[in-house]
């Protein structure tokens, strides 16, 4: 059977959702509107290859309360 040649490195496999919101995230939104759905993960390596991704601090991000109760206030 000719099938796919199986890749020698190991891969990692990445699950994220998104959710951008109008007005807040629109140059984003445009951004993924100009991307085909299938180069989407090719988009988004790039896309974090070539920002300030590499020197982010975590410390940078909100806490998990921060988006706990950012979540709970959404859902109200």
């Amino acid at each position: 059977m000719a099938g796919r040649k199986q890749l020698p490195k190991r891969t990692m496999l990445i699950r994220a959702s998104l959710i951008l919101r109008t007005g807040e995230d629109d140059d984003l939104i445009q951004a993924f509107q100009a991307v085909p759905a299938r180069k989407r993960a090719t988009f988004i390596k790039a896309s974090m290859r070539s920002g300030n991704f590499q020197t982010l601090s975590y410390d940078d991000l909100p806490s998990d309360d921060d988006l706990e109760q950012s979540i709970a206030d959404f859902l109200k």
